[in-house]
């Protein structure tokens, strides 16, 4: 199995026609077009019943697990036949649902924009105020809009479509002239999907089982042979909300990152909090600490930048740290206080990252950083603020980018010819182990 896979832009391209054709037959067909498909994928599920339970019935060893699901299939195809209205509502009622968690998301965005004084606030509102009038219709009459849901999700895959075949096409353009261009919208897949990307791929790397495939999965590619300017770095874990990822990233050897940092601020089930920068230039330290401490896995993508974009880059961040003001960890809140206490006390993430790199933390003055949201303003919102100011175009259409986003984008920019993404390099236990024995020696 092979990781590191060659971008191929004729599949894309195949890919952006059909999704096109695809959104337009299901703008033109509609329902006659859905409940056609939804009959055959009931004709489906009720024959692969049948055949599991004749199987069963024949079969000299009775398997428990196979009746189960036998059974299963036939009973879920015969509601199905018997009860029409369930799979006509079903999609109607699960994009209603999409629709009202993007609401409930820009809801909450709204109320802190509004309380760190935001411009960003009257956006969110109108954002949220579509997605509920999008979605009412849809929840109490699932059946009598579903023509509305299939025009809705028929112009989604045309619009997908549109847009994928148009950045084969940016492609072709010479990399001087696109570094020239501004950020555009980008029509993506579902942020639920996009998610769970960097999960996926890290399970992908730890089922790898031959030695060889493992190590051109881990070596590092840099197609321009020259030393990026930037480096992003998408983080990712198979523990808890760690799955989701996280992102920061490295300027003129600089790690700047962005999250919930301060445990005491933490309220709403954890997802808000006080938002925290912090920096390091010990990056070996952190990459390190992240992989010991996180038991994370690192994807990092370089950047090639030009002068300018360098300079639009630095005003960027001062301007950043001008609404800053430094936040101690409570290690060294309490070290500053009394010499003697115990570093193992302290086991809080903002305490064990201090007592490893010795990094500088920050809190906001005012503005849209100052509470951190990790469905609104999380790590992605400061780090793409940053590395927007390079010309990277990863403004969403719907306004939400998540580690799986960037990584999504970063990885298509390396395997494309004339990109700024300059080289991807795999971190793990791994790839470190092999960096030590290669400095010891």
């Amino acid at each position: 199995m092979k990781y590191h896979k060659i971008y191929d832009a004729t599949g894309s391209l195949v890919l952006g026609i059909f999704l096109t054709i695809l959104g337009a037959i299901i703008v033109v067909f509609k329902s006659d077009l859905y409940i056609k498909t939804v009959n055959i994928i009931v004709s489906c599920i009720l024959v692969i019943g049948i055949v599991q339970f004749v199987h069963y019935f024949f079969r000299k060893e009775k398997k428990k697990d196979a009746f189960i699901k036998s059974m299963t299939n036939l009973i879920f195809a015969l509601i199905l036949s018997l009860i029409p209205s369930i799979p006509l509502a079903m999609l109607s009622l699960t994009f209603a649902m999409y629709m009202l968690s993007n609401f409930a998301i820009k809801f909450i965005c709204f109320f802190v924009f509004r309380n760190n004084d935001s411009k960003e606030s009257i956006k969110s509102l109108l954002m949220a105020l579509l997605y509920l009038i999008i979605s009412l219709p849809l929840l109490f009459a699932p059946i009598k809009n579903l023509e509305i849901t299939l025009i809705i999700i028929g112009t989604y895959f045309i619009m997908l479509g549109i847009y994928i075949i148009l950045e084969q096409i940016m492609t072709l353009i010479p990399k001087e002239k696109k570094r020239k261009l501004k950020r555009r919208i980008r029509v993506t897949i579902p942020v639920i999907i996009e998610a769970i990307i960097p999960y996926t791929l890290l399970k992908e790397i730890n089922n790898i089982l031959n030695e060889e495939d493992k190590k051109q999965v881990l070596t590092p590619i840099n197609k321009a042979n020259e030393k990026p300017d930037m480096e992003v770095y998408v983080h990712v874990s198979n523990r808890g909300f760690n799955r989701f990822g996280h992102v920061d990233l490295c300027y003129k050897g600089k790690i700047i990152a962005y999250g919930n940092y301060d445990d005491e601020s933490y309220h709403f089930f954890n997802m808000m909090g006080d938002g925290v920068v912090f920096d390091t230039t010990s990056k070996e330290k952190y990459i390190d600490f992240c992989i010991e401490h996180s038991k994370k896995t690192l994807f990092g993508f370089g950047i090639k930048l030009t002068d300018k974009q360098k300079v639009n880059i630095e005003k960027y961040i001062d301007k950043l740290y001008s609404n800053l003001v430094e936040w101690d960890p409570p290690y060294l809140r309490d070290y500053l206080l009394d010499k003697n206490i115990k570093k193992e006390d302290y086991t809080d993430y903002a305490s064990c990252l201090y007592k490893k790199t010795k990094a500088n933390f920050y809190k906001f003055n005012s503005g849209k950083f100052k509470t951190f949201f990790v469905l609104g303003t999380n790590c992605c919102f400061l780090a793409d603020s940053i590395i927007g100011k390079s010309g990277i175009d990863l403004l969403k259409i719907n306004g939400l980018i998540t580690p799986g986003t960037y990584y999504e984008f970063l990885n298509r920019e390396f395997f494309k010819k004339n990109s700024i993404v300059i080289s991807k390099t795999v971190y793990n236990k791994d790839t470190r182990k092999t960096k030590r024995k290669i400095n010891h020696k």
